[in-house]
C-alpha cells in the first residue's frame, strides 16, 4: 500500500505498530442479482492471501441460488427460506464470520485486484471501522473514477464526537467498509424489521461508538452502476425523503440507544442538526407536503434554516449561489418550487446546459 493513500484518524491520533496478522471474512448478501453475484464472489475468490467467504441469498426468486450453489465447499453458503431484508442478512452472515475484520460486500459490486491485501494492510488494533474510498464499476466490470471523489473528506476527524453532536458525517457505501469483529459484535444484531433496507446505515450510526475510525484513500472495491440497483424509490421523490427521513430517524434512535449503553452523552437535537435530512424535509414539504410526516414542520422554517446554514458553511462564489438559490427558493411560488426542487436532487433531471454550468462552477471553487 502506498503510504501517501493512508489518512488515520484514530483515537489516539498515531500510527499503531502491531505484529498481529489479522484474518478477514467477507459477507455478500444478495437478493436477486443473478446477473452480478457471481461476479462479486469470484472477486473474492481470486484473492491472495485466501479470506473467509460466507454468502447469504436472502430467498431470492431469480436464479440467483443455482448461481451462488456452484460455489459449495468454496464458500460458506446461507440460503435463507424466507426474506428478511439486509439487516437480516447481515445479522445472519455475521454469525458464521471467524475473522478478525468483516466486510460486507453488495452482491452488485465487486472486490478489486489486491483488495483483500490493500484491506489486510490497512488494519490497526483498536480501530472499529474503515472507511475505504471505492471505485466505480459498469455493468461489464470496468472501472473508473473514485467514489467518493478524493475532494470530498471521508469521515474525517473525531467521529465519535460529530456523530454524538449533529448525528452525521461523511461515510461511504456498504461495500467501502470494512469492520473490526470485536466493535460489530457489540452493534449486532440489529432490529431486523426496521432495518430491512439501509443495514449500512445502523453500522455507521452505531459501530463508530466501540473504536477508532480510519480512512483509506486507496480503493479496495467497485461500487457498480447499473440500471436494475435495488431501489424501492427510483424517481419517487418525495416517497424516496420519507423514507429517507424516517430511516434518519431510526439511526439516532439506534445511536442513542448505544450511547446510552456505553455511557456516552449525545445531543438532544441531533435530528434537528442534519443536514442532509434537513434537505429531504424540504423536499417532501415542496413535493408531497400533505403527505408529510413529521408534524409541525413549516416549510419557511426550514428554508431559513437552510438558507442560514449554507452561508455560514460556504465562502467565496459558492456562498453567493447558495445565498441567490435558498433565497429563490424562500420568494417563489408553489409550482416554481416543485420545477426547481427536482433537477436540485436528481442529476439525470438537470439540463445539458445545468450540468456544464455546474461542471464549471465545481473547477473555479477548486482553484
Amino acid at each position: 500500500m502506498n503510504p501517501a493513500n493512508y489518512r488515520v484518524f484514530p483515537l489516539t491520533g498515531h500510527y499503531l505498530a502491531h505484529s498481529q496478522t489479522p484474518t478477514l471474512s467477507v459477507i455478500i448478501t444478495n437478493y436477486n442479482y443473478e446477473t452480478f453475484v457471481g461476479a462479486a464472489i469470484e472477486s473474492v475468490l481470486s484473492q491472495e492471501p485466501k479470506v473467509q467467504l460466507i454468502v447469504v441469498d436472502d430467498a431470492s426468486t431469480d436464479g440467483s441460488r443455482d448461481v451462488i450453489q456452484q460455489y459449495a465447499g468454496r464458500a460458506d453458503l446461507v440460503l435463507r427460506e424466507k426474506n428478511g431484508g439486509q439487516g437480516a442478512g447481515f445479522n445472519e452472515g455475521l454469525q458464521y464470520a471467524t475473522g478478525d475484520l468483516i466486510m460486507f460486500l453488495d452482491s452488485d459490486d465487486f472486490l478489486l485486484p489486491d483488495g483483500v491485501k490493500t484491506i489486510l494492510s490497512a488494519y490497526q488494533p483498536g480501530a472499529a471501522i474503515y472507511h475505504f474510498r471505492m471505485k466505480y464499476g459498469d455493468p461489464g466490470g470496468n472501472t473508473r473514477g473514485l467514489f467518493p471523489p478524493i475532494d470530498q473528506t471521508l469521515a474525517s476527524g473525531d467521529i465519535v464526537k460529530r456523530l454524538l453532536t449533529t448525528g452525521e458525517y461523511d461515510s461511504t457505501v456498504t461495500s467501502g467498509m470494512v469492520f473490526s469483529r470485536e466493535a460489530l459484535s457489540q452493534a449486532l444484531p440489529m432490529d431486523e424489521d426496521v432495518y430491512r433496507y439501509g443495514a449500512d446505515g445502523f453500522l455507521c450510526s452505531t459501530v463508530p461508538l466501540y473504536g477508532a475510525s480510519l480512512t483509506i484513500d486507496e480503493p479496495m472495491s467497485a461500487y457498480r452502476l447499473h440500471t436494475r440497483q435495488h431501489s424501492q424509490f427510483r424517481k419517487v421523490y418525495a416517497k424516496r425523503a420519507r423514507w429517507r427521513i424516517k430511516h434518519g430517524h431510526d439511526r439516532r434512535t439506534s445511536m442513542h440507544e448505544h450511547a446510552k449503553r456505553l455511557g456516552l452523552e449525545h445531543g438532544p437535537a441531533v435530528f434537528d442538526e442534519d443536514h442532509f435530512l434537513l434537505r429531504e424535509r424540504i423536499v417532501s414539504l415542496i413535493i408531497e407536503p400533505e403527505l408529510h410526516e413529521i408534524e409541525g414542520d413549516d416549510l419557511a422554517v426550514l428554508l431559513d434554516r437552510a438558507k442560514r446554514r449554507a452561508q455560514s458553511e460556504t465562502q467565496g462564489l459558492t456562498k453567493v449561489l447558495s445565498y441567490v438559490w435558498w433565497s429563490t427558493l424562500q420568494i417563489a411560488p408553489s409550482n416554481l418550487r416543485l420545477f426547481l426542487i427536482k433537477p436540485a436532487i436528481d442529476a439525470d433531471a438537470r439540463p445539458s446546459w445545468v450540468q456544464n454550468i455546474g461542471r464549471f462552477i465545481k473547477r473555479l471553487t477548486r482553484r
